[in-house]
């Protein structure tokens, strides 16, 4: 799937302003589409500082959503790497707080090697918070082959990240594991990720499809770090505050259509230019269209 995408790095214009449609392309409610050729779709949560992570609960509104759009609940891995994680259909190990990211990122990678590279199989990778960049890291690591990881680049056609830290957390909780240290502003983690050789417009991206999201409402990762602002990816999508949602940083993997539109400012490279709709997805409406639609944008 991801070979067929068009890569392109241009920069999202940061301001927000709400107003009608402004192009055809516009982000709008669709007919159910062929859900994503069949292709397994890995579902990667977050940062608890419990360490204990119900994967049924966290992935239930998108697995709810996904199913009823055609994709079948036996393609959705839900993803726990956390000692007391539960319910999740991969379990990579007995991560806690104080495990690296990195460590993290290499167990998914080599388990979607394990079970899916090597056989020929591409898979899609949905993401929340710090799962986004254990992901991240997952592709760079095996495309760069980092110790620990594949010896090979991992077959991934799709990546959605939703209220991921691409640029760090907001530090108000000062949780201090080292997971949590790891997101913070000017971290070591946070000058590699961000390393012009590691950017998502390299050759260790290319033929992966990156859609990043984020939100003004959220209160743990401000919108600038969700979409990754001022470096390169495909698709970009900004949650502007409104009247209807509480689009916070959990929510952000819960809401699915219904209860009305949201103010979106959305991007896609291959246009160059950003679009404002009053009439924009939900965020898991976006993440099932990131993964479904291949290039048709």
């Amino acid at each position: 799937m991801g070979a067929r995408r068009i890569r392109a790095a241009v920069t999202l214009v940061a301001a927000v302003v709400s107003g009608a449609l402004t192009a055809a392309t516009a982000p709008t409610a669709s007919s159910a589409p062929a859900a994503n050729g069949g292709d397994p779709v890995y579902l990667v949560h977050g940062y608890n500082d419990s360490g204990k992570s119900d994967c049924a609960s966290l992935w239930g509104d998108a697995m709810d959503y996904f199913t009823s759009k055609g994709m079948t609940r036996s393609s959705l891995h839900t993803v726990g790497y956390y000692a007391g994680d539960s319910n999740c259909d991969v379990d990579l190990g007995n991560a806690s707080t104080d495990t690296r990211i990195k460590t993290v990122a290499a167990a998914l990678a080599n388990h979607i090697y394990d079970a899916d590279t090597r056989k020929g199989q591409s898979v899609d990778i949905v993401a929340h918070s710090m799962g986004g960049l254990v992901t991240r890291v997952a592709l760079l690591g095996s495309a760069q082959h980092w110790k620990g990881f594949p010896a090979a680049k991992l077959k991934v056609g799709d990546v959605v990240t939703l209220a991921t830290p691409h640029q760090g957390i907001i530090d108000e909780f000062k949780y201090h594991s080292v997971q949590w240290d790891e997101m913070v502003p000017g971290s070591k983690f946070l000058e590699v990720l961000q390393a012009p050789e590691n950017r998502l417009d390299q050759k260790w991206a290319a033929g992966v499809d990156w859609s990043l999201a984020g939100s003004d409402e959220d209160q743990t990762v401000y919108a600038g770090s969700g979409y990754d602002k001022d470096r390169p990816a495909e698709h970009k999508y900004r949650y502007a505050s409104d009247a209807d949602h509480d689009i916070s940083h959990t929510n952000m993997r819960m809401l699915k259509p219904g209860g009305g539109k949201y103010n979106l400012r959305y991007w896609h490279a291959s246009e160059g230019k950003p679009h404002d709709t009053t009439n924009g997805w939900a965020p898991l409406e976006t993440a099932f269209n990131a993964v479904d639609r291949g290039d048709a944008w």
